[in-house]
């Protein structure tokens, strides 16, 4: 599937997952170190901070992971209290060179024959969706990249080409997808990001 715009998304469907006191959730994303720091850690592409007493999370670093946790409640300063944590395959990617006059490639990776979307924005929060898992993308920002079926190799991809703008340079995109099948329950991916290049 091809598209050359992004459509805006209703925003009802996140009123349901406004703030709240804090609570357990359940997520895909991967884990990254701060760069000049010790032992802290957050959600690739996120403000998300990662904390655990009982779990070393550097053995995670770089890595895909199903996260169990307590989340602190804030959508703008989002932190989660790991409880269990486990390695599990990609879900969602930006691939391409995402530079002027090129391409971006949105893929979600999932079930032949599930529907799929594709969501981005240009920032990011935290919004719990029970056992779907979290949406990390800015609701003041957030578009509809694309919607289809996964097929047959379990792939379900939207090319979006990247106007060659050089005021587009340095523009931070996060994207992530979601799944729904006729066996599968709705499943948020793996969040995802890329900056505009030259």
């Amino acid at each position: 599937m091809k598209r050359s715009f992004f459509s805006p998304v209703p925003l009802a469907l996140l009123a349901l997952a406004g703030p709240a006191a804090s609570q357990s959730v359940t997520f895909r994303g991967k884990v990254e170190d701060v760069p000049g720091t010790a032992n802290q850690f957050v959600v690739d592409c996120t403000n998300t901070q990662l904390t655990s007493a009982s779990i070393d999370l550097n053995a995670f670093v770089g890595q895909e992971v199903l996260i169990d946790g307590t989340w602190n409640g804030s959508t703008a300063s989002p932190a989660v209290a790991v409880t269990a944590i486990s390695m599990v395959p990609e879900t969602f990617e930006i691939g391409g060179g995402a530079s002027i006059g090129s391409q971006a490639r949105f893929k979600t990776f999932g079930t032949p024959g599930d529907a799929a979307a594709v969501f981005a924005s240009l920032g990011s929060s935290f919004l719990p969706f029970g056992p779907a898992g979290v949406g990390f993308l800015d609701p003041a920002t957030l578009l509809n990249v694309g919607v289809g079926s996964v097929d047959g190799l379990g792939v379900f991809q939207v090319i979006v080409p990247v106007p060659n703008d050089p005021a587009l340079v340095g523009l931070f995109v996060l994207g992530q997808g979601a799944m729904l099948g006729p066996a599968t329950p709705l499943l948020l991916t793996n969040p995802d990001c890329k900056t505009v290049q030259t």
